[in-house]
């Protein structure tokens, strides 16, 4: 009888551990400490520094601002800031029929981002910030839509 329920034991630690692999692999991207916080409140935009940044431009030369890879040393995080060189106008409505300008963080290892976007009468957003420690990297993009046309465009990563 002793036997028998030490099997059970084991077969309850291997289905346990199959189970938690199986939630694992089906969540995505994997989850790090400062992942989804915001710099500012964390401290870690203390010592951010602008890594890359790209003027943000569409096909037709149009140009609507700067992207920015934003890190942190001490905290080993980065973020995106999309800056316009307008203020937003009305943006996200069927009326006004363009959407909101967006930065987004994108961590390359794992898929794992965050966005923020840029609402009438603002110039300016920043994202969550992403753990990117070597072996990890990250790059900044931004999507812009105005009467002149779309711009996509996306910083190197870091």
């Amino acid at each position: 009888m002793r036997l028998r329920s030490r099997n059970f034991a084991r077969a309850g630690v291997v289905a346990g551990s199959l189970g938690l692999a199986l939630i694992a692999g089906t969540s995505g991207a994997q989850a790090y400490t400062y992942d989804g916080t915001d710099p500012s409140s964390t401290g870690c935009s203390a010592d951010g520094q602008t890594i890359h940044s790209a003027t943000v431009q569409n096909a037709y030369g149009s140009t609507f601002g700067t992207i920015e890879l934003r890190y942190s040393v001490n905290c080993h995080t980065a973020w995106a800031r999309l800056t316009l060189s307008h203020t937003q106008g009305a943006c996200d409505t069927a009326s006004a029929g363009y959407a909101c300008a967006r930065a987004y963080i994108i961590r390359n290892n794992d898929g794992r981002q965050y966005s923020c976007k840029i609402s009438p009468g603002q110039t300016q957003c920043y994202t969550p910030q992403v753990y990117d420690k070597d072996p990890l990297t990250s790059y900044a993009q931004s999507y812009v839509d105005g009467v002149t046309g779309e711009a996509r465009t996306r910083t190197a990563s870091y």
